[in-house]
């Protein structure tokens, strides 16, 4: 094997632990309890007595970009290095019984609860259909502002997330002001917000806001209010982009299978709150007033401006 493969620097080293190696770690306790007697040609390197397979490197390499097949062998060589370089302290850290402190078992279950919540949301959403031809090219008709009218706009906004005084308040204490007389106003009746400029394309824009921008002209504001916060958006400018038909037709279904995944997790997460016993203990004893279910989703695959904003983090 070659050199580099076992003279790895304590920079690197450093480095991999840093990256990933508390999910590394849990994976590997986790499997160290499952039977060991492997076949011989899933064994790609021992280390004293521990065994690394075929598996664990395909896995490893199925979480890297893609590889030219000019560069697999050389990408495969080293990634065998790092399995060896991280089982190596992972046999250290079980020597001296690292395993055993509160901090890397809270981090190890951490991983694991990470792991199960991927692999049950991935098979909750795995049998959803496929967006078809209809449903695509309705989207595409719907949204005008996202392809055939596609803008790139370059705007001043102001947010103030819930909870936030009532609308009406919100529009006397703001007519007729510049922005920065309104993050003035803000300020002096201490209504937390937070302040960008930015330049975004279309796609860039919540819906809920995008469906406003088109009817704005260049500097003018306007209060945009949906569920979650209320937004205070000037356009300083704004130019066409538009996106051909056919170039939409190959992003849309991604887009619309991604909001179908959003409100299933979404309705299974309501789901199984509404038929869970859920009890909030010590200083979080009235915290259920307070923490408020999803919003439910609309049943319209075509009507994503409603639908849950961001699904549970983490699916690929």
């Amino acid at each position: 094997m070659r050199s580099h493969l076992t003279r790895t620097s304590s920079h690197h080293l450093i480095a991999t632990l840093k990256k990933g190696t508390v999910l590394g770690v849990a994976l590997l306790f986790i499997s160290g309890c499952s039977d060991k007697s492997k076949p011989a040609t899933q064994i790609i390197a021992k280390v004293n007595d521990d065994e690394i397979t075929v598996h664990q490197l395909n896995n490893a390499m199925a979480k890297l970009p893609l590889t030219s097949a000019d560069n697999l062998d050389s990408v495969r060589l080293d990634l065998v290095g790092k399995l060896v370089n991280e089982q190596l302290t992972v046999q250290q850290a079980l020597l001296q019984k690292l395993d055993r402190s509160s901090d890397v078992m809270m981090q190890i279950e951490a991983s694991r609860r990470e792991i199960l919540t991927k692999a049950y949301l991935k098979q909750l959403i795995s049998g959803l259909p496929k967006p078809n031809a209809e449903d695509t090219k309705k989207f595409y008709d719907a949204h005008p502002e996202l392809f055939a009218e596609r803008r790139i706009y370059n705007l001043q906004q102001i947010i103030i997330a819930s909870p936030h005084p009532p609308l009406a308040e919100i529009q006397k204490l703001t007519a007729d002001k510049t922005m920065t007389d309104i993050v003035a106003a803000l300020k002096q009746n201490n209504i937390v917000f937070s302040a960008s400029a930015a330049t975004r394309a279309a796609e860039q824009i919540p819906l809920t806001t995008l469906a406003v921008l088109p009817s704005l002209k260049d500097g003018e504001i306007r209060i945009i209010a949906s569920p979650k916060s209320i937004s205070i958006v000037k356009v300083e400018a704004s130019q066409l982009a538009a996106l051909s038909e056919a170039s939409a037709m190959q992003r849309i279904p991604q887009y619309l299978m991604n909001e179908r995944a959003k409100i299933a997790i979404n309705d299974k997460i309501n789901l199984l709150k509404n038929t869970s016993k859920i009890t909030y203990m010590n200083e979080f004893s009235g915290a259920s007033k307070q923490v408020s279910s999803l919003p439910a989703p609309t049943t319209k695959a075509t009507d994503t401006s409603k639908s849950v904003e961001r699904g549970i983090a983490g699916i690929n």
